[in-house]
């Protein structure tokens, strides 16, 4: 088996900085989600502020699609925005 490529060893340092950034967007998601759901607007709120840092950031270095980033933070203003009119 050869050795590896240069180009190899780069996706695979870069896959496994993306993958940490990818794993705390979906945690960030699910616990404003979480908070949602309890009723707790004020801390779904502090994530909402923080998930959007965070998910335009993640566009920002490529991790992500901008539009991706931009429809996630769209749904979680929606789901705050629904939440408060209950």
């Amino acid at each position: 088996m050869p050795a590896p490529s240069k180009r190899d060893k780069q996706s695979a340092k870069r896959g496994a900085q993306n993958k940490s950034v990818r794993s705390r967007l979906r945690n960030l998601s699910k616990n404003f989600y979480r908070a949602v759901e309890a009723g707790d607007a004020e801390r779904a709120r502090e994530i909402r502020d923080e998930s959007q840092k965070v998910f335009n950031q993640a566009a920002t270095k490529g991790v992500i699609h901008p539009n991706k980033a931009a429809r996630k933070v769209s749904r979680l203003d929606k789901a705050l925005a629904s939440n408060r009119s209950e």
